[in-house]
């Protein structure tokens, strides 16, 4: 699985009534071009991660991408490429889309409440939506195909 490193500045933010400081790095997945079952492992969401999906539940998951920090914009990593959906042991459905306004469920698999914004940079002015840790959804109706980022709180 190939994966940048993506260095993200000492952030200070207000999400859902807390004030929260984060450094740290987050891992940003480049586009698979392999096909389940073919050439390729299937991508599934580890313990440890919080996983954006193409798809909403319903819809069958489909394409992946696994979080690992937090990511103040979802559209490209610090090297400038996309940050883009994988294909997932569900399918390939959304593989090489864009994250950024693409997800339609999320599955916390962390130890951590995970955030996801319509807005870049942890802003919820418009719509956020907490998670749970341990609980797989579907966005919201304001956030499914609006969102901008996420952060692990």
């Amino acid at each position: 699985m190939n994966r940048k490193l993506l260095s993200i500045a000492a952030v200070s933010l207000s999400m859902f009534g807390l004030n929260v400081i984060s450094t740290g790095a987050a891992h940003a997945q480049v586009p698979s071009t392999c096909t389940v079952g073919v050439n390729c492992p299937p991508y599934s969401c580890e313990t440890g991660e919080a996983c954006l999906y193409y798809n909403s539940i319903e819809n069958g998951l489909n394409g992946i991408y696994k979080q690992h920090g937090n990511i103040a914009d979802y559209r490209y990593d610090s090297t400038g490429h996309p940050i883009a959906f994988q294909i997932s042991n569900y399918g390939g459905e959304g593989s090489g889309q864009t994250v950024k306004n693409n997800a339609g469920a999320v599955w916390n698999r962390s130890d951590q409440r995970f955030g996801v914004f319509y807005n870049s940079s942890y802003s919820c002015a418009v719509a956020c939506q907490s998670i749970p840790s341990l609980v797989r959804v579907d966005l919201n109706s304001s956030l499914k195909n609006n969102n901008a980022s996420g952060y692990y709180y």
